[in-house]
């Protein structure tokens, strides 16, 4: 029975009033919370969403005011305010409809029950493409071009409540495909529990991204602690121990004066679509193009560049085998390694700027690349690149020489790494390698004569060994002419 003073026709006793609208409370609370993030989620909205934001919040302030009476008066209030409460609830549907249709991004609501959508706003329309009436008859999975991305989200927001700025790639009805930032929420729609999506078209920011990616690799960007291109500055720079390669293509003058300058182009394009990758693959990345050249930068382990100079050449020996087979010259490269700190980041000006990798170390890299073409190898490394490898024995490498660069008072060591060279050839400096390195002690103990016959040893095994040509040279000029005064070995370099 109502309690006395009740107004006429009045269904609720007092108690049974303040549970009524204790419910219509965490409801319109509810709408509240949906309202709020619908904000936070959506970048921008109609010049009018904040007009009906303004008059949402009056009914809901002047709904508080009455729920605050209920206390000391529901049996007087308790018809009246529980109309008004359901007005409120009603409109605030209504509002919340036409603040989503106002916002200028694709947005869509689905039921959590079935994921079948029951609300997309104009925006969403463009987007895919699709009249509403069609968008109404799908489901939330049937955008994705993965499901089991949208199963993921889907999760997500049940564990969390929200799910902000996920990439995702969708799929139209024409088959082509949408890249988006898609955030989700809770909330009650109809009186049942719904996601509220809204999306934000990336498919150009993305294609940008990508263009832009090759000119800055994502890996540079990455090694910068960048997220994206937009936020490189001049001056951004990362100082450390790296090991750094330089690689350089032999004797390219005489190959491409043959050629027009349009078929340098595709020779040069064509050789560096070959090597370049294999510098990604083995977890660096090209500072910079040098011509034919390559620049590049190892942060992690020695080995890395290592093996990247080792696939280097055997692709380029691949590379020959096509260039043989259509009667053009084959090429050759000389690779070099060294490791060291240096400071790598962006250099120029602030409308044009690169990458740039600084230190004597790089220096150093250029200059042993160079000697390459001096002893006839393929590929040196430094000392320093030497004692950081892993496992230096998992490499065919040999002593080359001590050597004193121009430009640097300090003499280094140099090893040769010939697994790249061709299978006859590197099994023979194998078989001799034993001898070739007792023939360089000798020669570094001054007993140039016993360091001669060690040499002649080897160059009559395989003659075409030109390191063990050089070191025969300097033994038999010195056992000739004998040792100066402060002799020790270092091969001084008086050019580049």
């Amino acid at each position: 029975m109502p309690q006395s003073g009740a107004p006429p026709g009045s269904a609720y006793t007092a108690g049974e009033a303040s549970q009524e609208l204790e419910r219509l409370r965490e409801r319109v609370e509810a709408l509240e919370q949906t309202n709020q993030d619908l904000q936070l989620m959506l970048e921008t909205t109609a010049e009018h969403s904040d007009e009906l934001t303004a008059t949402l919040e009056e009914e809901r302030e002047d709904l508080a005011a009455m729920l605050e009476m209920t206390t000391e008066h529901a049996d007087v209030v308790e018809d009246e305010l529980h109309q008004r409460a359901e007005e409120v609830v009603r409109k605030s549907e209504r509002q919340l409809r036409l603040l989503v249709e106002a916002t200028p991004t694709p947005v869509f609501i689905s039921r959590l029950s079935d994921d079948k959508l029951v609300y997309a706003n104009t925006m969403m329309e463009r987007l895919f493409r699709m009249p509403g009436g069609e968008l109404l008859e799908r489901t939330t999975v049937d955008f994705f071009e993965v499901p089991s991305v949208c199963s993921q989200l889907l999760d997500q927001v049940n564990e969390e409540g929200s799910v902000d700025r996920h990439e995702a790639c969708l799929t139209r009805p024409d088959s082509s495909l949408v890249w988006v930032e898609i955030s989700l929420r809770l909330l009650e729609f109809d009186d049942e529990p719904s996601v509220l999506y809204g999306l934000h078209d990336i498919t150009h920011l993305r294609a940008m991204n990508q263009a832009s990616s090759r000119f800055v690799p994502k890996e540079y960007l990455g090694f910068l602690q960048k997220e994206s291109i937009t936020d490189i500055s001049l001056g951004d720079h990362v100082t450390g121990e790296m090991t750094v390669m330089f690689s350089d293509l032999r004797g390219f003058t005489s190959v491409s004066e043959t050629m027009t300058p349009e078929e340098n182009f595709a020779f040069i394009n064509s050789y560096l679509s070959r090597v370049s990758p294999i510098v990604r693959q083995n977890r660096g990345f090209i500072i910079k193009y040098l011509g034919d050249g390559i620049h590049a930068i190892f942060p992690g382990d020695a080995d890395n560049g290592l093996r990247a100079g080792i696939e280097k050449l055997e692709e380029v020996n691949a590379y020959n085998e096509d260039r043989i087979a259509r009667d053009r010259l084959p090429i050759a490269i000389g690779v070099g390694v060294n490791t060291g700190y240096m400071m790598v980041g962006m250099v120029g000006e602030s409308d044009r700027m690169q990458g740039d990798a600084f230190s004597d170390d790089v220096n150093l890299t250029a200059r042993i690349e160079g000697l390459t073409k001096f002893y006839g190898t393929s590929l040196i490394i430094s000392q320093s690149t030497y004692s950081r490898l892993a496992d230096p024995g998992a490499y065919h490498i040999r002593f080359l020489d001590t050597v004193q660069v121009v430009g640097r008072k300090q003499a280094l060591k140099l090893y040769e790494v010939f697994d790249a060279d061709p299978p006859q050839m590197r099994a023979l400096k194998q078989e001799t390698q034993s001898i070739y390195e007792e023939a360089l002690g000798l020669y570094y103990e001054k007993r140039f004569e016993e360091a001669q016959s060690k040499l002649f040893d080897v160059l009559q095994r395989n003659p075409r060994d030109k390191p063990a040509w050089h070191h025969l040279v300097n033994a038999t000029r010195l056992v000739d002419s004998g040792a100066p005064d402060g002799w020790t070995g270092v091969t001084v370099m008086d050019a580049k």
